[in-house]
């Protein structure tokens, strides 16, 4: 018999179990593979901010060697969208 991979990328886990039917077919293993390393490039695609800003906030988490920056897309997620960025001087009142 065929076998069919469906991926599924989502924040929270699918609401899928062994032994469902499902798009017409049986459901007969599940499996979670680990998310593979992200580039600054696709980080400045997804976030729009200069790729040395990314590597400066970013440096904690860096997996990769000097030359070829790489991180953990759910790590670099959280750090980059709760960061907020300023530019110029403090205000002072």
């Amino acid at each position: 018999m065929p076998e069919f991979i469906v991926t599924i990328e989502a924040d929270s886990a699918p609401q899928v179990v062994l032994g469902q039917i499902l798009l017409g077919g049986t459901v007969t293993a599940l499996k979670l593979e680990k998310r593979k390393l992200v580039s600054v490039s696709e980080l400045v695609k997804k976030y729009g901010l200069s790729d040395e800003t990314i590597r400066t906030k970013c440096i904690s988490i860096n997996q990769g060697s000097n030359g070829k920056h790489m991180y953990d897309p759910d790590a670099a997620d959280s750090l980059l969208k709760n960061s907020k960025f300023r530019r110029g001087p403090r205000r002072k009142n």
